[in-house]
């Protein structure tokens, strides 16, 4: 089970070198550090809990164990476990849109495609399922966090603490009016928030290959309803 910590732990380390700043307001550039953080990396990575697809519905609400994240990335998407997994491939609804005629009417007894919906932590599945299903959608995803939250993952403060922190300190140097405004400290730590993005970007593509994830289309099929589809081009990208 993961563990969390408060925003106040940055509190300190942050006051030295902003005094005076309020603690509402360091926990509010704290909160938004690690929301670009994960953003910008894609290092946190979640299963939200696995559900089944409904007869004809083509979207659903993604629920985590605790109510804290906004989903950003799909990682992985599968239909079913073990040797009898179907896998279902990360699109976009622009993809959708140039290369599928009609798309949205579309049926079949299992999704090829999927992607994230503007509306928060909400997954579409093409073609919608013709028929409720047995198996269970498994997910991993990256995530970042809601704006509300107070605390974020221990993961994030024991191995990125010092990232996040010129991130926060380095927006913070930089309102001007405040008593501690710095302009020159506040691009100093810019300069090492910027560091710290590159250094975790290596570290999450050497985890996952240094290619991005692609989808071969198929072209002239079928989906269900009889309607020939035509998909142009050799490589979808995510």
């Amino acid at each position: 089970m993961a563990t969390f910590v408060s925003l106040d732990v940055f509190r300190p380390e942050i006051n030295q070198y902003c005094p005076g700043a309020p603690a509402i307001l360091i926990r509010t550039h704290v909160l938004k550090a690690a929301i670009r953080f994960c953003e910008r990396t894609m290092i946190l990575k979640k299963d939200p809990s696995t559900f089944c697809l409904d007869e004809e519905e083509h979207t659903y609400t993604l629920k985590y164990s605790s109510d804290r994240y906004r989903a950003i990335n799909i990682e992985d998407i599968t239909l079913g476990t073990g040797s009898t997994a179907w896998k279902v491939s990360v699109t976009t609804e622009h993809e959708l849109d140039s290369s599928i005629r009609n798309w949205r009417q579309h049926t079949n007894t299992k999704p090829s495609n999927c992607y994230l919906t503007e509306d928060l932590n909400r997954i579409r599945f093409y073609p919608a399922a013709s028929e409720d299903t047995d198996d269970e959608i498994n997910l991993t995803t990256a995530v970042t966090y809601k704006r509300d939250q107070t605390e974020i993952d221990e993961f994030l403060y024991e191995k990125w603490e010092d990232v996040i922190q010129a991130g926060a300190i380095a927006t913070l140097l930089g309102i001007q009016g405040s008593s501690w405004y710095d302009r020159g400290q506040s691009e100093t730590f810019g300069r090492a928030w910027s560091r710290g993005i590159r250094r975790a970007r290596k570290i999450v593509t050497a985890g996952t290959g240094d290619q991005p994830g692609r989808v071969t289309p198929q072209s002239f099929i079928t989906q269900g309803n009889g309607a020939a589809v035509n998909r142009q081009g050799n490589y979808w990208d995510r």
